[in-house]
């Protein structure tokens, strides 16, 4: 008799346990109360690091009567239709950390808590800061990029021999070291102040800009006036290449 008592009581305990989870579900309505930050204009890092302007928004059931927003347990604002959203400034209040919450009501009179954010104000200056050291890394990542896809291919292209007054249309450039014309590539870099190109007389790599029609003809007078001496002969002669490979050697 008493083991069927302890048995009917054992059974009676774990129907009781099983129940307590749908019986707080049903004092809770199963519903929670959600909290999201978004940006509007400003900084937002690491560590709940924010500064400038943002919107704070709180989701929950569909019968969501009223929010209000707390900053540090104080109330900021009350919002009661939807959608449930306040803007607000880091500037308007003080330096420092910071805890965002939220409570609402819903129309059947249940009370909700959301989980609270936790959240550090900082000066534009740290903000300028730290958005600086994510930005010059980037900045200076993609310059190398740029330039590595722009010098490469014209470092790999094989340029036409040199024709006397013809430039193309990136037009003619005069050598700052000989003083000889030559064109310059249509593909080549172009780094502002210049194209990098390589002058096919000397040899010689520097940043040229477009020349003047009344350089390039004093260059091609100076050219033809040194071919006539035997001075200026095609790049693919020997000695040609031993002379540069010379001057080379003291220009490096």
């Amino acid at each position: 008799m008493k083991s069927k008592l302890r048995t009917t009581a054992i059974i009676l305990l774990a129907l009781l346990l099983s129940l307590l989870p749908a019986a707080a579900a049903a004092q809770g309505g199963g519903q929670s109360l959600e909290l999201s930050l978004k940006r509007t204009f400003g900084y937002a890092g690491g560590g709940g690091q924010i500064q400038g302007r943002f919107a704070i928004t709180a989701r929950g059931p569909s019968d969501l009567a009223s929010v209000t927003f707390l900053l540090d347990g104080k109330t900021m604002a009350e919002v009661a239709q939807a959608p449930f959203r306040y803007s607000f400034s880091t500037g308007d209040y003080a330096l420092g950390a910071h805890t965002l919450s939220a409570t609402a009501t819903t129309s059947s009179g249940q009370t909700l808590s959301a989980q609270p954010l936790q959240l550090n104000f900082v000066s534009a200056e740290t903000s300028a800061s730290a958005a600086l050291k994510i930005a010059i890394p980037i900045l200076v990542g993609a310059l190398v990029l740029a330039l590595i896809s722009s010098i490469v291919p014209a470092l790999s292209r094989k340029r036409k021999p040199f024709e006397l007054g013809s430039y193309g249309l990136a037009g003619g450039a005069v050598c700052p070291r000989c003083g000889m014309p030559y064109s310059r590539s249509a593909f080549g870099p172009n780094l502002l102040v210049g194209k990098l190109e390589r002058c096919p007389h000397c040899g010689k790599w520097a940043i040229v800009p477009r020349a003047s029609q009344a350089r390039l003809q004093e260059a091609e007078a100076r050219y033809q006036q040194d071919a006539h001496r035997g001075e200026v002969e095609p790049d693919q002669q020997e000695r040609r290449y031993e002379r540069m490979l010379d001057d080379s050697r003291f220009d490096e």
